[in-house]
C-alpha cells in the first residue's frame, strides 16, 4: 500500500472529507462563527439509540406533558379542597375568588361554553393558591423556556436528548424568534385550528372533544417535519430556524442532507462544517421567500418595521391635528335644537289650548332628544288629566326601550308614596299616575322584540294587580320573550305571563352555556299570577313569593326555587329536572304528574301537597316535612327520603325501589301496593303503616310468622331486609315475609 493512501494517525474513518482548498479564503472571523455544539451536560443514555425523529417526538412529549402537567395539577389539587370544603362548609371558612382567577374564569367559561352553575364565587384560601399557581407556574415555564430556547438553542428536554435550534446562519434563535415558533407556531396555530374545528363541527360545547381535537392538533403539527426532506415543521418553517443534533452537528434529514434544497457541497457531513465554510452571513435559504435590498425579509424584521410605520404614521397624524386646528364647532343652533325649543316652549304656555299642547307633547315624542324622556315622565308625575296621560303614554311609547331607566325610577316613586298614608284623594291621583307608567311599561315590552347586550333591569319595580274605581291594571305579557328582563324584588301579582320565555340558549344556540339569557325572579312576588307553560330554564326564584301561582306545564329545569313560598301553587305536569327546591314552601301545591328527575328538595316542606303520579327518580327529599302528602303511583325510586316525615302520607302503588329510607318515619301511611326492592331499611318507622288491606295479611299459627311463600315477579318486598325497621307488627311483619322480605321472624322465629 503505498504511503499516500494511509491517513494519519489522529484521524479516523468517520472524518469528514478534506475542506476545499478556498474554504480558508471563505470562512467567517472566529468571532463570527457559529457557538460549539459541544456541551458538559449530561445526554440521556437511550438518545443515540434513537432516531434523530424520535429524539424531536419525545421532546416534544416532555415539553407538552411539563406544561400541562403544571396546569392540570394544582388546578385537580385545588378542586379536591374545593369540593371537601362544600362538604364540610362549617369547617373551612370560604373566601372570595381571587380577581385574576375571576376573570380568567369568565372569560374561558365563556370561550369554552361552560354553565355558570359550575363557576365557584367562593373557595377555601388553599384553593386559591393552589388555582393561582395553575395559572403563574405555565407562563413562568412558558416564559423560561422561550428565553432558554432563544438564548442557547436548547430547552433541558432538548439538551438531554442531544437537540438543538439554530437560525438557517447556524445561530441561536433569539427570543423573538423563539417566541414565534413555540407561541405562534407549536401552540397558537393548532390550538386556534383545534378551536374552529370545535366550533364550526357542530362538537361544541363537549369539552372533551376540544381536548381530543387540540391534542391532535399538536402532534399533528408536530410531524408536519415527516413531509419534507429537511425534516422542518411549520413551526420552523414560520420562524426560519432548523433542528440539528448536538453531538455531531448534523441536520436532522431523510436522506444524507437536504441539497436540493440548500445546495450543499458534496463531501461536507456536517451542518457546522457547512455554515462555516458558507459563512454566517451568507444567505442559505430565505423562508420567508422574499428579499429586499439584498437582505432577508424575515418575519421578526417585517413585524419590527410594520410596527415603526404605524408609529410613525400615528405620530404624524397626532401632530398634523394639532398644527393644522382642530375642527371649528359650530355656534349656530342645528334645526333639531330649534324644533327642540320651539315645542317645549308650546308645550309651557299657558295661553294655547289643550289640542296645541298635546301635539306637541306627540311631537316631542319623536323627536331624537336626550332630554325629551326626563322631560315627559317628569310631565306624567305633575298631572292627573286623563287626556294629558294618554299624549305622554303615546309619547314614552314612541321613546322606546330608552324611556325603562326614567320610567323605572317614577315607578319606585310612585310605589313608595302609595305605602305611606295620606290623603284619599291625593292617594288616588297616584294610583292613576302608577297605572300610567305601568301601561306604557307593558306596552313597550309588547313592542320590544330587540336581543341587548345588557338586560333590562326591572328590579324592586311595582307591576302587580292595581285596581281604582276608574279601572284596574294587571301586567299582561303572555307568550313574550322576556329573556332580556330583570326582576329582583319585583312586584308581579296577579301577572299575566302564559307561555312568556324567560330564557333564552344565546347565540351559541346551546342550553346551559355560558352566554345563556336567564331571567332572575329572586325575591319577587308573584302571588295569584299566571305562568301555564312559561320557560324558566334555568331561572333563578331564590325566595320569591309564588303563593298560589299557575305553573301547570311550565319548564323549570334547573331553576332555583330555594326558599321559595309555592304554598297552594299549581305545578300539575310542570317539568322541574333538577331543579333546586331546598327549604322550599309546597304545603298544599298540587305536584301531579310533575316531572321533578333529579331534583333537590332537601328540607323542603309538603305537608298535604297532591304529587299523585310525580316523578321524583334520583330526587334528594332528604329531611322533607310530607304530612299527609298524596303521592298515589309516585315514582321514588333511587330518591334518598332518609330522615324525611311521610306520617299518615298516601304511598298507594308508589315506587320507593333503591330508595334510601334510613330513619324516615311512615307511622300511619297508606303503603298499599308500594314497591320496595333494594330500598334500604334502617331505623325507618312503620307503626301503623298499612301495608296490605284489612284480613289479607297470611294466616299465623301458635306465634309464629308462616314460611314466606315462593318468590313471584310481583313480590313488593323481594329480598329487602326489614330487620332494622322498627315498630313492625305481626300482621306487617306476616305481609312483608310473604312478600318476600327477610326478617329474623320469618319461617320460624318467635314474634315478640
Amino acid at each position: 500500500m503505498s504511503t499516500s493512501s494511509r491517513r494519519p494517525d489522529n484521524s479516523s474513518a468517520a472524518d469528514p472529507a478534506p475542506r476545499p482548498a478556498a474554504e480558508n479564503s471563505t470562512a467567517a472571523p472566529r468571532s463570527q462563527r457559529p457557538p460549539s455544539h459541544k456541551t458538559t451536560t449530561p445526554t440521556l443514555a437511550v438518545a443515540p439509540m434513537l432516531p434523530t425523529v424520535g429524539r424531536r417526538l419525545l421532546a416534544w412529549s416532555l415539553e407538552v406533558a411539563v406544561l400541562a402537567g403544571s396546569v392540570v395539577g394544582p388546578f385537580y389539587l385545588g378542586q379536591v379542597v374545593n369540593q371537601r370544603a362544600q362538604e364540610q362548609p362549617t369547617l373551612t371558612p370560604q373566601t372570595e375568588l381571587a380577581a385574576p382567577l375571576q376573570v380568567v374564569q369568565q372569560q374561558g367559561a365563556q370561550a369554552l361554553g361552560l354553565s355558570p352553575r359550575s363557576l365557584p364565587s367562593q373557595v377555601p384560601a388553599l384553593t386559591n393558591l393552589l388555582w393561582s399557581a395553575a395559572l403563574g407556574v405555565p407562563v413562568l415555564l412558558a416564559a423560561g423556556h422561550i428565553y432558554r430556547l432563544g438564548r442557547s438553542g436548547s430547552s433541558w428536554p432538548k439538551r438531554w436528548l442531544g437537540l438543538q435550534v439554530l437560525t438557517l446562519q447556524g445561530q441561536p434563535p433569539g427570543v423573538g424568534r423563539a417566541f414565534i415558533r413555540e407561541a405562534v407556531g407549536k401552540w397558537g396555530s393548532p390550538l386556534a385550528i383545534a378551536y374552529a374545528v370545535w366550533h364550526l363541527s357542530g362538537a361544541f360545547p363537549v369539552v372533551g372533544i376540544l381536548v381530543g381535537l387540540s391534542g391532535a392538533a399538536l402532534l399533528c403539527e408536530s410531524l408536519t417535519g415527516l413531509g419534507n426532506r429537511p425534516r422542518r415543521a411549520w413551526h420552523d418553517w414560520l420562524a426560519g430556524t432548523c433542528v440539528i443534533d448536538e453531538k455531531t452537528g448534523a441536520m436532522i434529514h431523510l436522506s444524507t442532507l437536504w441539497q436540493a434544497e440548500a445546495k450543499v457541497p458534496l463531501g461536507l457531513g456536517r451542518a457546522s462544517d457547512w455554515l462555516q465554510t458558507v459563512g454566517p452571513t451568507a444567505v442559505i435559504i430565505n423562508p420567508d421567500g422574499a428579499r429586499w435590498g439584498g437582505k432577508d425579509l424575515t418575519l421578526p424584521k417585517l413585524g419590527v418595521g410594520l410596527g415603526l410605520l404605524l408609529t410613525l404614521g400615528g405620530l404624524a397624524g397626532i401632530s398634523g391635528y394639532f398644527l393644522l386646528g382642530r375642527p371649528a364647532v359650530s355656534t349656530t343652533p342645528s334645526a333639531e335644537e330649534m324644533l327642540y325649543t320651539n315645542l317645549v316652549s308650546t308645550l309651557t304656555n299657558p295661553e294655547l289650548d289643550a289640542e296645541a299642547r298635546r301635539a306637541a307633547v306627540l311631537a316631542l315624542g319623536n323627536l331624537p332628544d336626550d332630554r325629551v324622556t326626563p322631560l315627559l315622565v317628569d310631565l306624567i308625575a305633575q298631572t292627573n288629566d286623563p287626556l294629558w296621560l294618554d299624549a305622554l303614554q303615546q309619547a314614552l311609547v314612541a321613546r322606546g326601550p330608552a324611556a325603562f331607566p326614567a320610567l323605572r325610577r317614577l315607578n319606585q316613586g310612585l310605589a313608595a308614596d302609595l305605602a305611606m298614608p295620606g290623603d284619599p284623594a291625593m292617594r288616588r291621583t297616584t294610583i292613576i299616575r302608577l297605572q300610567t307608567v305601568n301601561r306604557i311599561i307593558t306596552k313597550l315590552l309588547l313592542l320590544e322584540t330587540g336581543d341587548h347586550p345588557e338586560p333590562l333591569d326591572f328590579s324592586r319595580m311595582t307591576l302587580g294587580f292595581v285596581t281604582e274605581s276608574d279601572g284596574d291594571f294587571q301586567l299582561v305579557l303572555k307568550n313574550q320573550s322576556l329573556a332580556h328582563t330583570q326582576w329582583q324584588g319585583a312586584i308581579l301579582s296577579g301577572a299575566q305571563l302564559q307561555g312568556a320565555k324567560f330564557y333564552s340558549p344565546g347565540p351559541d344556540t346551546y342550553p346551559d352555556t355560558y352566554d345563556d339569557r336567564t331571567t332572575d325572579l329572586s325575591g319577587a312576588d308573584l302571588s295569584h299570577a299566571n305562568l301555564a307553560g312559561a320557560d324558566l330554564t334555568l331561572g333563578r326564584l331564590v325566595g320569591s313569593g309564588l303563593v298560589r301561582v299557575n305553573f301547570n306545564q311550565a319548564n323549570l329545569t334547573l331553576a332555583d326555587l330555594s326558599r321559595a313560598n309555592l304554598e297552594h301553587a299549581s305545578l300539575i305536569q310542570a317539568v322541574l329536572d333538577q331543579a333546586i327546591l331546598t327549604e322550599a314552601r309546597l304545603s298544599k301545591a298540587d305536584l301531579t304528574e310533575a316531572q321533578l328527575l333529579g331534583a333537590d328538595l332537601a328540607g323542603a316542606r309538603l305537608a298535604e301537597v297532591n304529587a299523585a303520579g310525580a316523578q321524583l327518580t334520583g330526587a334528594n327529599l332528604q329531611g322533607v316535612t310530607a304530612i299527609a302528602a298524596q303521592l298515589n303511583s309516585a315514582d321514588l325510586s333511587e330518591t334518598t327520603l332518609a330522615t324525611a316525615d311521610f306520617t299518615g302520607a298516601v304511598l298507594q302503588d308508589a315506587n320507593l325501589q333503591a330508595a334510601d329510607l334510613t330513619d324516615t318515619s311512615f307511622r300511619d301511611a297508606d303503603l298499599r301496593g308500594a314497591w320496595f326492592q333494594r330500598a334500604i331499611i334502617d331505623q325507618t318507622d312503620f307503626a301503623g303503616a298499612i301495608l296490605t288491606t284489612p284480613n289479607a295479611a297470611p294466616a299465623t299459627g301458635d306465634g309464629f310468622v308462616a314460611a314466606a311463600p315462593e318468590l313471584t315477579p310481583g313480590n313488593q318486598f323481594a329480598g329487602v331486609d326489614f330487620s332494622r325497621g322498627l315498630n313492625l307488627s305481626p300482621e306487617q311483619l306476616a305481609f312483608i315475609c310473604s312478600q318476600g322480605g327477610l326478617h329474623s321472624a320469618c319461617g320460624s322465629l318467635s314474634l315478640p
